[in-house]
């Protein structure tokens, strides 16, 4: 008997038949039909299992939009999260349906009738969503295609915000601090990385110009400062550039300039890394003592502002220092982690924790990362990290 030929007795003989009784029921049954094509078209519908956060995002009338290259599959994300798509497969039949009454649209007593419902389609897989970290390498390899150097008419490909967002994994506004995180520039309608000889020599034109002004280097005003280096850079150049390199003291001159102050470990790490980059490994006591004398008098440098771009080696004699910035790392976890130990053989929290922690989430801190994927072992009171798999 096909559902449409279902009558109110039918239905009444089955609630009997599972042992319940009407009391126990809505009034209202709804009867499934599967017509003769109810399988076409139901290809182009995809299922995907949304969790209270996705589904209080659609209910407000947010967007949730799918990013990514095709060779990269896909993200869903929101406005400020990404998750990580996958297909799953169930057991379970599930109904595709146009129209539905749920229980708390229906009336709680009355007379049993019956509601006949048209099954478009049959599924037994979806999309199954979880939340994940933005996933940005597609982001620097799209800056670094074409990094600005001064020269507006250089070759290559520029990206604006809406080419980012078609093509990185990651949220509109995970994109955003991104662009902030490797220092990108918004220059003509297109975002940017500068060339980093380039970086050096505007920042360095901001410190000589503070010198020779011989202003305070937490007094530095920020109108004037712009205004005279647009004369030879980009004023939009000179001006993020000042954003980047140095923070508002909240102050203001008489003239209604805002004063800023440098920042200093922004500063010495950028001084650290003219330093490293060209010398493959640097003798560490020569290197400290060249990185402060490089630096604005006034500013202190210490290692600590060297995380995820210097490796200290003290297993030799004497100890070296290298280049070895975290941003160049895979995103694949395992391939990261065996990168690293065929980098460095031992590691200790401190050290390996900056080139890790951009894998780590709430569920999953660096902490778990490291029972996960490496060994750990103490020597005279120090615990060290290896290759899960190294003798």
């Amino acid at each position: 008997m096909s559902c449409i030929d279902r009558s109110v007795d039918d239905v009444k003989k089955l609630i009997h038949h599972a042992k319940l009784t009407n009391d126990e029921l809505l009034p209202v049954t709804q009867t499934l039909e599967f017509t003769e094509n109810y399988g076409e078209g139901g290809g182009k519908t995809l299922l995907f299992e949304a969790n209270s956060e996705l589904l209080e995002t659609l209910k407000k009338g947010d967007r949730l939009i799918f990013r990514g290259d095709p060779e990269a599959g896909a993200v869903l994300c929101t406005k400020n999260k990404t998750y990580e798509v996958r297909d799953a497969e169930t057991s379970n039949s599930l109904v595709l349906l146009p129209e539905f009454t749920f229980p708390d649209g229906m009336q709680a007593e009355g007379e049993r009738s019956l509601i006949n419902r048209r099954v478009k389609a049959i599924h037994h897989s979806y999309l199954e969503v979880r939340p994940c970290k933005p996933r940005l390498q597609k982001l620097r390899q799209m800056l670094n295609e074409r990094p600005f150097n001064g020269d507006q008419e250089m070759e290559g490909e520029r990206y604006c915000l809406n080419d980012l967002l078609d093509r990185v994994q990651c949220s509109e506004e995970e994109l955003d601090q991104a662009l902030l995180d490797v220092e990108a520039y918004h220059l003509y309608g297109f975002w940017q990385i500068l060339d980093f000889d380039y970086r050096f020599k505007v920042v360095s034109d901001i410190l000589n110009l503070i010198e020779t002004n011989k202003w305070p280097l937490d007094n530095v005003p920020r109108i004037a400062t712009i205004r005279v280096l647009s004369e030879s850079e980009p004023r939009a150049v000179i001006s993020q550039c000042f954003e980047y390199y140095l923070k508002p003291t909240g102050n203001i001159t008489d003239e209604g300039d805002e004063l800023y102050t440098l920042n200093d470990d922004k500063v010495c790490r950028l001084c650290a890394e003219v330093l490293l980059k060209p010398a493959g490994k640097f003798n560490l006591n020569d290197f400290l003592t060249i990185w402060q004398q490089s630096v604005p008098e006034g500013l202190t440098t210490n290692l600590a502002q060297l995380e995820g771009i210097a490796l200290v080696d003290r297993s030799c004699t004497p100890e070296i220092i290298s280049h070895f910035p975290a941003c160049n790392l895979t995103e694949d976890i395992q391939e990261r982690f065996a990168f690293l130990f065929e980098t460095k053989d031992k590691w200790t929290f401190d050290e390996i924790r900056p080139y890790i922690e951009d894998l780590a989430t709430n569920a999953t801190p660096v902490s778990a990362l490291l029972t996960k994927y490496a060994r750990a072992s103490t020597k005279d009171g120090i615990k060290y990290y290896t290759g899960r798999h190294v003798k």
